[in-house]
């Protein structure tokens, strides 16, 4: 074991750790436990968000490298989907949509504006009236709690929760909370969420998540120091150079950089894995287990320079960073997320390969609990209806390889969207125009551009976009007149914290 390279960094983190643990210790007296493994209803729902979490990423998702030994073990005790795409490439709108059913143009929690900087301009609340998942499981009789660790998850999400939570800090400190709650909620329907952010910026795993990983990359060479750990952490600073404005990605120094961010990123995800593996050993132990269905899912993943030849093409990151993170782009990596769920009432040793959104999500937990489906939106226009919210997967009779899943929602740069139907995806301004159309089948890490080759399938997508544009329901607007001024002064050091709002 060697030293914590982050241990500067999360100083603030690990004294709030130690005061939480001591006060959940005295007060664990006069808490008693309520757990009732034996009570007639329906399950508990145990739902996990891990943000920034690339599917590609996980050993049950073909990754060669041991990130994720837990969740690949349970991933095949229950139902696994293998092509599911979020509909947006930051933790707001994306999470939103998980737990409404909603594309964000509906549920109205992003940014909008013709040209997006969340650095300048705070997001949009989610819309009053929406229903989430948490709201409609309260109207069923579930109590619900959310503990999360990304506080926009609290702009209108957490407020649907009965009892919630906000803990910046490591998975195995979130996953505590919420077993704490459980211990003392299980004897009447649950809905327990929990945000974990260790993916996310500044990602500061522990040392024996690192020890599996670093290994490698200081065998080839690269700088594995204190000082360079630290400095990666986020993108760059001190001894390592800033990946996200690098003028040659092909260059020694930037390769051996990202190898060592890669390595601190796949740490991070052996951290989730651990503390998730954690959780389902405590729920088995409380013979929770068969009362209880649980998922697992991200909102976005990351880029690590997969597509730095595009954002140089394109540089319409108001920041100048070109490949880097998320929330700028609609590629791959960013949208391609992981869902798996296991449990009563979910299919075993099933992998599911048609594409789906993560719009599913909801509806289809709702199937599997055998309870009535989020209300369905009013006043959508018929032919696009099935684009803009979910459905329920639970009962795949017949799959359509050919669905049209969308995504939108930027954080930085201009109205872009993507359209992907079968093997094609589409990306493009919100009138249609392309930027690039992929085939997935022949070119899975979406690298060439065929849209001159393949006019009809260009125009087809195209169409779809001008139609989602044309209902007025896709994440765009005017400017609004907020300002990060605006907001309040706790909330936003939380997001500084996580490297917002700068």
């Amino acid at each position: 074991m060697f030293r914590d390279p982050f241990a500067p960094l999360t100083l603030r983190q690990r004294r709030r750790r130690w005061l939480i643990r001591l006060r959940r210790a005295l007060l664990r007296p006069v808490r008693p436990t309520r757990r009732n493994s034996s009570r007639n209803g329906p399950s508990n729902l145990v739902l996990v968000g891990v943000d920034t979490l690339r599917a590609d990423h996980l050993g049950c998702y073909g990754y060669g490298k041991p990130t994720s030994p837990h969740l690949d073990r349970l991933g095949g005790q229950g139902t696994l989907f293998a092509d599911v795409t979020a509909g947006a490439p930051w933790t707001l709108p994306s999470f939103a949509s998980a737990l409404t059913g909603m594309m964000p143009g509906l549920h109205g929690a992003y940014l909008s504006g013709p040209v997006r900087n969340m650095d300048a301009q705070p997001p949009s609340r989610l819309n009053e009236g929406v229903v989430t998942l948490a709201g409609h499981l309260r109207a069923q009789g579930y109590r619900t709690a959310a503990f999360y660790s990304n506080q926009f998850f609290a702009f209108g999400l957490a407020e649907s929760f009965d009892h919630r939570v906000y803990l910046n800090d490591e998975a195995q400190s979130v996953v505590a909370a919420a077993q704490d709650w459980i211990r003392r909620n299980g004897d009447r329907p649950f809905f327990c969420f929990i945000l974990l952010n260790d993916p996310h910026e500044p990602t500061t795993p522990r040392p024996r998540d690192l020890e599996p990983f670093l290994p490698a990359v200081a065998a080839q060479g690269a700088d594995t120091s204190i000082a360079m750990l630290r400095a990666l952490a986020r993108w760059g600073e001190g001894p390592a150079p800033d990946l996200g404005k690098a003028a040659d990605i092909t260059s020694p120094e930037i390769q051996a950089a990202l190898a060592v961010k890669l390595a601190i990123y796949d740490a991070s995800i052996h951290q989730v894995d651990r503390a998730v593996g954690e959780l389902e050993d405590q729920l088995v132990r409380w013979d929770l287990g068969d009362v209880t269905l649980r998922a697992v899912f991200s909102d976005h993943g990351e880029e690590f320079l997969d597509h730095w030849e595009y954002a140089r093409s394109c540089d319409h990151d108001p920041r100048g960073i070109c490949g880097i993170g998320h929330g700028h782009s609609l590629f791959k990596e960013v949208l391609r997320v992981p869902w798996l769920a296991w449990g009563p009432g979910v299919p075993t040793g099933v992998r599911r390969q048609e594409p789906v959104s993560l719009l599913d999500l909801a509806p289809t937990l709702l199937d599997w609990l055998g309870l009535p489906t989020l209300p369905a939106h009013r006043g959508l226009p018929g032919d696009m209806a099935p684009l803009l919210t979910g459905h329920g997967l639970a009962r795949p009779a017949s799959p359509d390889p050919d669905r049209v899943v969308l995504s939108e929602a930027l954080a930085y740069g201009p109205d872009l969207v993507a359209v992907r139907r079968g093997r094609w995806k589409l990306v493009a301004r919100r009138d249609g125009r392309p930027l690039a159309l992929f085939d997935l089948k022949s070119d899975a890490q979406e690298l060439r551009d065929v849209g001159n080759r393949e006019p009809e399938v260009l125009a087809e997508l195209t169409a779809i976009a001008k139609r989602w544009r044309d209902t007025g329901w896709g994440a765009t607007g005017e400017e609004g007149g907020n300002s990060w001024n605006d907001v309040d002064g706790e909330v936003l050091q939380r997001l500084k914290d996580l490297g917002y709002a700068e």
